[in-house]
């Protein structure tokens, strides 16, 4: 399509764009600005890249107001880049269309109602009472217990399952191997051993929800786990039962919410983090990669906990130094009231 279209095809999606060249050149390909080929379009968001602007072959670039004024090239002119790109992104997706039919090896159950242009692959199972808006994709392998709901427009990619009685939104994605309604890790310690806790609440994903490749989100031990609309999580990240997740956050991959906690909106959570039980954060936050959360957090900001990466032996004499640290304060304590 040419960069018109783009921009047609942009600005009929209510974007706030301007642009600047040959309306007229034709793009094929999304690209990368260091690997563009002259039919291909590429961005320019994070600012370590900016060294590669200049020689890019790209046929048309993707930039805020300030770089597109020192570019001579063709390029979209935005306050967003990277929005923009997502949005340009979906215009070359290649995913290929499934058609609205329900697979022959499919287990669909006679009291499941099936929406319209609904595809339902090879050997999954639909079982009692499910309920599938239209247009909704469920993928081969996939099982779907009794009782539950899904709403329209959404995917559910190979081998997802949802344990009975969940309720997904419209526009819910789920990648492979996502499990949603899985038991809830309560148990009771008695004399004889552990007692299982029955969780007897449900998984409620609103709509535009996305779970990532084998995550699991518990159910509620009573109350429902709960994830608000637009919320976006990565790859194997756990959500323990209670948990509720507020609109537009993100968590990103090998994170884990521990049971009972509440995460605010718009809160953002880096790789590898674990969120103890029971704690609240509050909208806006941003917590960073591999921090250990073990207290709530009332007020927005950044917050970080643990070491940065450093040498092996560095790190040893360091981790040393750190047992000694209490001596190392009740000496200096003696040192200041010695001097007073």
């Amino acid at each position: 399509m040419t960069l018109y279209e783009i921009i047609q095809k942009l600005k009929l999606k209510g974007l706030s764009i301007s642009y600047k060249g040959d309306e007229n050149i034709q793009i094929t390909q999304l690209s990368t600005l260091q690997n563009a080929a002259k039919d291909g379009i590429s961005f320019l968001s994070n600012s370590k890249y900016r060294k590669y602007l200049t020689d890019s072959k790209a046929g048309v670039i993707v930039l805020n107001l300030a770089d597109a004024e020192i570019y001579a090239g063709n390029v979209i002119i935005t306050d967003n880049p990277h929005l923009i790109w997502a949005h340009i992104s979906q215009l070359f997706e290649t995913m290929p269309k499934k058609p609205a039919i329900i697979h022959a090896t499919a287990l669909v159950a006679s009291t499941a109602v099936i929406g319209e242009n609904v595809h339902i692959g090879a050997y999954a199972v639909i079982e009692d009472n499910v309920i599938i808006g239209k247009n909704t994709i469920i993928g081969t392998h996939c099982v779907i217990e009794s009782g539950v709901s899904i709403g329209a427009d959404s995917l559910l990619y190979p081998r997802v399952t949802i344990c009975y009685d969940c309720i997904l939104g419209e526009r819910v994605v789920l990648h492979s191997g996502a499990v949603i309604g899985s038991q809830g890790f309560g148990f009771a310690k008695g004399a004889a051993g552990f007692v299982k806790v029955a969780q007897i609440g449900r998984v409620i994903l609103e709509s535009d929800v996305d779970i990532g490749v084998n995550s699991c989100v518990d159910r509620g031990a009573i109350e429902d786990t709960h994830i608000k609309h637009g919320a976006k999580i990565d790859n194997l990240v756990q959500i323990a039962h209670n948990v509720v997740i507020g609109e537009h956050t993100v968590i990103a991959g090998c994170a884990g919410v521990a049971g009972s906690s509440t995460i605010g909106n718009h809160v953002m959570i880096g790789g590898a983090t674990a969120v103890g039980g029971h704690i609240e954060i509050v909208d806006h936050a941003m917590v960073t990669g591999f921090t250990m959360l073990s207290h709530s957090l009332k007020e927005p900001g950044v917050y970080s906990s643990g070491l940065p990466v450093m040498e092996n032996k560095r790190w040893h004499k360091m981790t040393a130094q750190l047992k000694r640290i209490d001596t190392l304060y009740k000496r200096v304590k003696v040192l200041e009231k010695a001097n007073l």
